[in-house]
């Protein structure tokens, strides 16, 4: 069982904050808008991206600097407890082939055949490659200790003044680490020239997508999951030729409908499961008093 979360040093959130947030315009207005990163991807083949390094950068300085060392906090202060990587992976790894198998069936159903998506026997594959690891190594990864495994607890300890009200304070952490989330993805939004009004839709999005996160970090304490899951939903990685519908955004969407399914559907299977063994064995014990 993992110790108590410790409160960080009290500068820590506010500092972390005010730098990922000049960090993340920097990058992406000046260096991913002057093509800096383009020449390395273009030499990998698309298997090392902008996005990967500026991540890996982002863990070492505002991770393992700012949040463990400035802060005073341990690995397991943010979600970082190795024991439970194996699950994750398992799981993750579930969450993928489960996606496979509805790809597979959407494109059965569509072109009347099951076919390797296109991409897999071209270039494009590397690039494929490269999403996914440039999210499991770093996008995902950073975004996952950052707001759900910092910022979230370290808001909640900080509302003292809602101590004796749970959900309250739960919620209030939720919406101001989430929205800070969100905003945080502003810069990134201004770089690829998307339209204001789409921007605004694009945060709530962004906000919701991390609530997601953040329950389900609630509910498994497996802050690898939450990896697992937000890096499939930003690069599917999808195996199959599949539906129109299921492409692009659509295979992002299929990850989080399946999250959802699983996090309800299998308390509710549980539950059946349960009363189901209590009728049996009802029956039985009257079977029982009937012929003892």
């Amino acid at each position: 069982m993992a110790s108590p979360i410790r409160l960080s040093r009290h500068s820590a959130p506010l500092r972390f904050i005010v730098l990922h947030f000049a960090l993340v315009s920097v990058v992406n207005l000046v260096f991913f808008a002057g093509g800096a990163f383009q020449p390395l991807a273009s030499a990998t083949g698309g298997l090392v991206t902008g996005s990967l390094v500026t991540n890996l950068i982002f863990i070492t300085v505002l991770v393992a600097w700012l949040i463990l060392r400035h802060g005073d906090l341990r690995l397991s202060d943010i979600g970082l407890i190795p024991s439970r990587l194996p699950a994750a992976v398992a799981l993750t790894i579930g969450l993928w082939l489960a996606a496979q198998i509805v790809h597979a069936l959407a494109g059965l159903l569509t072109y009347g055949t099951v076919e390797v998506a296109p991409v897999w026997n071209s270039a494009g594959a590397y690039m494929l490659i490269g999403a996914l690891v440039a999210q499991i190594c770093g996008n995902a990864l950073f975004e996952e200790i950052a707001y759900r495994g910092f910022l979230f607890p370290q808001f909640f300890l900080r509302l003292k003044g809602l101590a004796d009200r749970r959900r309250v304070r739960i919620g209030a952490a939720l919406v101001l680490s989430q929205g800070l989330f969100a905003l945080a993805h502003i810069p990134n939004r201004l770089y690829l020239d998307m339209p204001r009004d789409a921007i605004a839709f694009d945060l709530l999005t962004l906000t919701a997508v991390g609530v997601l996160f953040t329950l389900i970090y609630i509910k498994t304490d497996n802050l690898f999951l939450g990896v697992g899951i937000h890096a499939l939903g930003n690069a599917p990685t999808t195996l199959f030729r599949t539906a129109p519908a299921l492409e692009v955004e659509g295979a992002s969407i299929l990850i989080y409908l399946l999250v959802i399914a699983a996090a309800y559907g299998t308390p509710v299977y549980r539950e059946s499961r349960r009363r189901l063994k209590l009728r049996r064995a009802a029956a039985d014990w009257q079977v029982s008093e009937d012929f003892g």
